[in-house]
């Protein structure tokens, strides 16, 4: 997929491993409570509102996706009634504290009046003693509770919306599961090709995609056939081969995207060009502060050299990894 779907939180953390995310898809969805749309500057983090602002975010109100949000959990609650054992385990953590801080707004909401909202799920987990409201518009929830309904809720929008559900919680255990060895995989390859920097400008990052966002199909192409290939494992001699071959064609390209002297052709052409141009205007212009043919050939190919950069041929996928790593690399 193209499209991820950001949980178990609100706000993406200002980490490495988001700015490898905003590079590697199209676009991030992130669940977001109804409130958030109405005042945005007081309910998100800094950073969060500057990707929403920057549209390298969507925000998705589970009202807008959710058909009959009223009944979606029913089958989560049934399921829980069904473990009595685990359960009972799960009332004990929650009465000793084991909790986390769950939004009203992101699980339900049903309309039944105009501002009113059905809260059936956080209802029927007080039924259960796994939940309490909190001051404001938050419930308390016993912690594994609130991790499995956040990852019921992310698979479900995600389904609907043809996102991905991506977290950077995945615990180690759950690593066994195939789509979370898939991701585990496909982030150990973008640690490896792309180291950066945190002070990413995030609307010259929106417009690099956008210019180029045929080079990140095809980049994303390349790091797949790796990812979704089940003979590549994780570890192995075939797959440090892989990633190896990749991180040393992305190297050849930054070296040649770099490089100082032009080809003599380029050169006779730009002088061509630049000769007649001057020609043209030197019987109407005098005193010029820019020179003779020297100099202005000189400034030419300087900026002719930050161009050409995008003018390197490449069938290898990773064309677009070595222009992030010349235009955005402060």
């Amino acid at each position: 997929m193209n499209n991820i779907l950001y949980y178990p939180h609100i706000n993406l953390p200002r980490t490495d491993w988001t700015l490898r995310t905003l590079l590697y898809y199209d676009n991030i969805g992130s669940i977001v409570p109804q409130e958030y749309f109405y005042s945005p500057e007081r309910n998100y983090d800094t950073f969060m509102l500057e990707l929403v602002r920057s549209e390298l975010v969507t925000p998705i109100n589970p009202i807008d996706v959710l058909d009959r949000p009223w009944e979606v959990t029913n089958p989560f609650l049934e399921l829980i009634e069904k473990n009595q054992n685990k359960l009972q385990i799960a009332k004990n953590n929650f009465k000793t504290g084991n909790q986390g801080l769950v939004h009203h707004e992101k699980f339900i909401p049903a309309k039944i009046h105009a501002d009113k909202f059905d809260e059936n799920i956080f209802q029927g987990l007080q039924d259960l003693g796994l939940a309490k409201r909190e001051d404001g518009s938050w419930y308390s929830v016993e912690k594994q509770t609130a991790n499995n309904l956040m990852n019921y809720l992310a698979t479900i929008i995600g389904a609907k919306t043809d996102r991905l559900p991506t977290t950077d919680k995945i615990k180690p255990f759950y690593y066994r599961h195939p789509v979370a060895n898939q991701q585990r995989k496909r982030e150990t390859v973008l640690m490896n090709l792309i180291p950066f920097p945190e002070d990413l400008d995030l609307l010259k990052l929106r417009r690099f995609k956008e210019k180029h966002s045929e080079l990140l199909t095809a980049f994303r192409t390349r790091v797949e056939l790796i990812v979704l290939d089940p003979n590549i494992i994780e570890g192995s001699l075939l797959f440090d081969t892989h990633l190896a071959e990749l991180f040393q064609r992305k190297q050849e390209l930054t070296a040649r995207m770099n490089e100082n002297k032009f080809k003599s052709i380029l050169f006779g052409t730009v002088c061509g060009l630049i000769g007649a141009y001057q020609g043209l205007t030197s019987a109407s212009t005098t005193g010029s502060i820019i020179g003779g043919l020297p100099g202005f050939a000189s400034a030419v190919y300087s900026a002719l050299q930050i161009e050409r950069a995008e003018n390197v041929f490449d069938q290898s996928g990773l064309k677009y990894l070595a222009l992030a790593d010349k235009r955005l690399t402060r």
